[in-house]
């Protein structure tokens, strides 16, 4: 590399040897040579002489054009060893700051096809961006426990249980708000929350347990007992309702629809006559119900609705428990079918 650079300066190269030095100047291991080399000749003493600048412009497109500089025109100036001969000029261009200038641009032609043919870079894969999930509020659910009762939890309250209970009571505890419809059986049903404690056998209420300092506890039928941490204790009714702290039992009137309003939309049937669930749905869809059998209002149906269901899914389930059949005409309902037994 570095005779052929020092042979190509000295316009001693044959066309092979160009070919082959032009090659070795694509090569990526010769940058750090032809560095060197280029810096060596910038740093070596040369002769400067006054140059018109036509005349340097009119020699550097000859190179640059890949041909040899035609010489200049006649001038005044006495001669100099830089315009001895034509032969001469392409040598001494080559050491002066002209030729320097040159090779430079060699280099970033060299380095500028290695990268461009060679080394095409790999383009750079722009990943989408991450899907940010959608914040969902949380809905009601219902449960139902291992003995048939069925609780509605209020958004996020939660419940806690054995999934078994035990041979003797059936415990649970309470955070958040719940409206419970028990399932009756002979082992009390007892709810936690906080020190306080409520006992039913058999009945529908709500307790509103979002603050433990202060709970809420309100019966829509049958009837429960309240305890706090202090062995006080009170007995609630159908449409009364308790605040109950450590300190305190405060018992109040109440209208259980405003009360229970989250669970507007909910239907709980546990273990009701027939004749009960389809009441509910009457007053909710305004309907008007007939029985074929009148034994057939008697029977008993558990389904719970959560209010997204069409009145006909509704009542085909309400029917099919007890293998019954329905007609719909309008704002009329029709059962068919006979008496359970």
């Amino acid at each position: 590399m570095q005779d052929l650079f020092r042979r190509y300066k000295d316009k001693q190269c044959s066309l092979e040897e160009q070919e082959e030095f032009f090659s070795l100047l694509l090569k990526a291991e010769n940058d750090d040579t032809l560095r060197r080399l280029i810096a060596d000749t910038w740093n070596e003493d040369h002769p400067s002489w006054p140059q018109d600048k036509s005349r340097a412009d009119s020699i550097l497109r000859g190179i640059l054009g890949n041909r040899a500089g035609e010489p200049p025109p006649a001038t005044p100036h006495p001669k100099t060893p830089l315009f001895s001969s034509v032969r001469q000029g392409f040598r001494v261009l080559l050491f002066s700051r002209w030729a320097a200038c040159f090779f430079c641009f060699l280099l970033i032609y060299a380095l500028t096809y290695r990268f461009t043919h060679h080394h095409q870079p790999t383009p750079i894969q722009l990943s989408p961006p991450p899907t940010v999930a959608a914040l969902t509020q949380p809905a009601d659910r219902c449960i139902t426990l291992p003995d048939g009762s069925k609780i509605l939890l209020h958004k996020t309250a939660q419940l806690d249980y054995l999934s078994g209970f035990t041979a003797k009571t059936r415990e649970v505890t309470l955070h958040g708000e719940a409206y419970f419809d028990i399932h009756r059986d002979p082992r009390p049903f007892i709810v936690h929350t906080g020190s306080i404690r409520t006992i039913v056998l058999g009945t529908a209420f709500n307790i509103n347990a979002s603050d433990v300092h202060d709970i809420v506890i309100t019966v829509t039928k049958g009837k429960v007992k309240v305890e706090n941490g202090k062995g006080d204790f009170s007995i609630l009714r159908r449409n009364e309702q308790l605040s109950v702290d450590s300190a305190r039992l405060q018992k109040l009137q109440v209208n259980v629809r405003e009360v229970l309003a989250w669970k507007k939309s909910w239907l709980l049937f546990n273990d009701v006559p027939l004749r009960e669930a389809m009441d509910s749905l009457a007053g909710r869809y305004h309907l008007s119900v007939t029985y074929v059998n009148a034994g057939a209002q008697h029977c008993p149906v558990t389904a719970s609705f959560s209010g997204q269901e069409s009145l006909d899914q509704m009542i085909n389930v309400l029917s099919k428990i007890n293998n019954m059949d329905y007609v719909i005409d309008h704002d009329a309902v029709t059962i068919k079918g006979d008496a359970c037994k």
